[in-house]
């Protein structure tokens, strides 16, 4: 009898692996495949994205050109420096569980997507050819870090956004036509240690910018006016040359803060602080494993106790 319920209880087992198995691998979310096909069309489905397809297919299991995964969801894509045309379409919103969304130094023109992956915390669009859009961030994204759209020819003014985006560290919005006046709520940045604001043609005073931790701030060659705040003078690497600023004499920014060239210094590498991963079983198979060997080995006590009692039962049946 304990055999049985030994053999019944080792089917059972096998069973609910399998069965978990089987829901481990379950395709990409559905709607996380229709953005990524979205995508692909809109970048005129290109040769470069390697098992990208408008056709199906999963982006995790079929190891999709730049695609990151964590089980069956999208956290990651990686497409930047393969000479991408088209533009983004305008779905990525719906991707909830992004992190990271590198498409730098491609040819991607059209607007900056009016809604970006709200749960990102890396974004780089730089080095494109992206233009303005009216909803540009728009939408608040309480976990993001940093912010590339350097390089591109997006102008206007910024609009009052920036008390959705509380962890921001760096942004970078340099060599762009922005205009205008910086939003009040560039003051909400209490996180941010680099902002890179240069060759643009902003306007007015930089006091807002007074109160923030920063390390980093690159604002030469705008239309900066006023007097500097003397709190941004306690800033390491500083950059305010080619403005209307003063403060109270001819404005000199010291030593070697008129050495750069280029744009971002001390970036950050969006792939450095997470890596998705394509592991869709850790954890589930050694589990399972172990409790299938623990019952089996209580079967085989089971047996081995049975087969003694037997013996013993049939010596002294036969002791005189």
């Amino acid at each position: 009898m304990a055999l049985r319920y030994c053999f019944l209880l080792i089917l059972s087992l096998i069973f609910i692996n399998f069965s978990s198995f089987s829901v481990s691998y379950q395709p990409s979310y559905i709607q996380e495949v229709a953005v990524l096909q979205d995508v692909f069309k809109s970048l005129n489905q290109p040769q470069q994205l390697v098992g990208w397809s408008l056709g199906g297919g999963d982006p995790c299991l079929d190891a999709w050109t730049g695609i990151s995964c964590s089980g069956s969801s999208i956290t990651a894509i990686y497409l930047n420096g393969l000479n991408l045309t088209g533009s983004l379409g305008g779905y990525l919103f719906n991707l909830f569980n992004l992190k990271q969304l590198d498409v730098s130094n491609n040819q991607i023109a059209g607007e900056v997507p009016a809604l970006l992956p709200p749960n990102a915390t890396h974004i780089d669009l730089s080095v494109n050819n992206f233009t303005p859009n009216i909803w540009f961030l728009a939408t608040p994204m309480p976990y993001l870090e940093y912010l590339n759209l350097s390089h591109n020819s997006i102008s206007g003014p910024l609009d009052n956004v920036f008390s959705g985006f509380p962890n921001l560290k760096q942004m970078d919005l340099s060599y762009n036509q922005f205009s205008g006046d910086l939003p009040s709520s560039f003051g909400d940045l209490k996180n941010l240690n680099g902002l890179f604001l240069q060759r643009n043609q902003f306007t007015g005073s930089v006091a807002v910018l007074s109160q923030l931790p920063l390390h980093d701030l690159y604002i030469q060659m705008n239309e900066f006016s006023g007097v500097v705040p003397k709190e941004l003078f306690n800033i390491p690497n500083l950059r305010l040359e080619a403005n209307l600023l003063t403060d109270g004499k001819p404005l000199v920014v010291p030593g070697d803060r008129n050495n750069f060239t280029g744009s971002s210094p001390n970036t950050i590498d969006p792939r450095s602080s997470e890596k998705g991963t394509s592991s869709l079983f850790v954890g589930l198979i050694p589990a399972g494993v172990v409790a299938f060997l623990v019952v089996l080995g209580l079967c085989v006590w089971f047996y081995i106790k049975s087969r003694r009692s037997r013996g013993n039962a049939y010596r002294r049946s036969k002791w005189p």
